[in-house]
C-alpha cells in the first residue's frame, strides 16, 4: 500500500489470503479491506484441504461480506512438479488440466456447501481457467443435485443459478474455429458476469482484441466485459 498501490494512477490490489490460517485471513480483511486501493481478497484454489466451501473458512467470507469486498478465487497448480497426479511428462498436459480442475474443485465445494446462501451479499469471482468449463459444471452440478438434493440441504435453487451470480475472468479465453460455440457459452453464463483479464506478461496472455474482435458481441457487451463489469464489482 505504501510503495505500489495508487488508485489515482489506476493501480489497485487484492489482499493475498493465507487461507491455511482462516482467523488471520479474516483479521487482514478487517484491517485492510477498506483501505483505498484494496478491491478484494484473493484465494488460491490449488491445494486447500478441506476445500474452500468448508465451514472452517466461513469467517473469511463473513469478513469480506462485512467489509464489502469480493472474494476472487484465482487458480493455480498447473505445473508438472506440483500437479496432484504424478507421472505426466509434458507441461501441456498439466497446464490443460490443472487450472481448470482446481477451479472446478472449489466451485463445487462453495455451491454444495451453501456459501452463497450463507453469505448472500458476497460477490464471488473465479479467474484464469477460461470459460468453457463453466457451463459444463453448471449442468453437471444440476444433474447431480436433482438426484441427491438431500446432500445439499442449504440450496434454495439449482446450483447453476448460483453459478450464474458468480463472476468469471475470461483469460485465457478459448476462441474456437466456430465462434458460434463461444457465443453459446457466453450466453449460457451471461456477458454481465464476464470480466477481461490480460495475465500480461505471461506467455499465454490475452490482448483486449479477444473481446473487441468478437463480432457477435454488441458494443455495450464489449464495454461491459472489458471494464464495466469489473468496475462495478470491484468498486473502481
Amino acid at each position: 500500500l505504501d510503495q505500489v498501490v495508487d488508485p489515482d494512477e489506476g493501480i489497485y490490489t487484492m489482499i493475498p489470503a493465507p487461507f491455511k490460517d482462516p482467523e488471520y485471513t479474516a483479521e487482514l480483511v478487517y484491517e485492510y479491506g477498506d483501505e483505498d486501493g484494496v478491491v478484494g481478497l484473493c484465494m488460491i484454489t490449488a491445494g486447500p484441504e478441506p476445500p474452500l466451501g468448508n465451514r472452517r473458512y466461513e469467517g473469511i467470507y463473513e469478513a469480506c461480506e462485512d467489509v464489502g469486498i469480493p472474494v476472487n478465487f484465482h487458480t493455480g497448480g498447473a505445473g508438472l512438479d506440483e500437479f496432484h497426479v504424478k507421472g505426466y511428462e509434458k507441461f501441456i498436459e498439466t497446464h490443460t488440466l490443472g487450472f481448470m480442475f482446481n477451479n472446478m474443485a472449489q466451485i463445487v465445494s462453495l455451491v454444495v456447501q451453501g456459501i452463497p446462501e450463507k453469505f448472500p451479499d458476497l460477490d464471488v469471482m473465479f479467474q484464469e481457467s477460461g470459460i468453457f468449463w463453466v457451463p459444463t459444471m453448471m449442468h453437471r452440478l444440476d444433474a447431480e443435485y436433482m438426484k441427491r438434493p438431500s446432500e445439499a440441504p442449504l440450496l434454495e435453487k439449482l446450483p447453476s443459478e448460483y453459478m450464474r451470480d458468480f463472476f468469471y475472468g475470461i483469460q485465457p479465453m478459448e476462441v474456437p474455429e466456430d465462434e458460434a460455440h463461444l457465443e453459446h457459452v457466453m450466453d449460457m453464463i451471461g456477458t454481465s458476469q464476464l470480466m477481461y483479464a490480460s495475465d500480461y506478461p505471461h506467455w499465454d496472455y490475452d490482448r483486449p482484441s479477444v473481446v473487441t474482435e468478437r463480432e457477435f458481441l454488441s458494443e455495450e457487451e464489449k464495454a461491459a466485459i472489458l471494464h464495466g463489469n469489473a468496475a462495478e464489482v470491484l468498486g473502481i
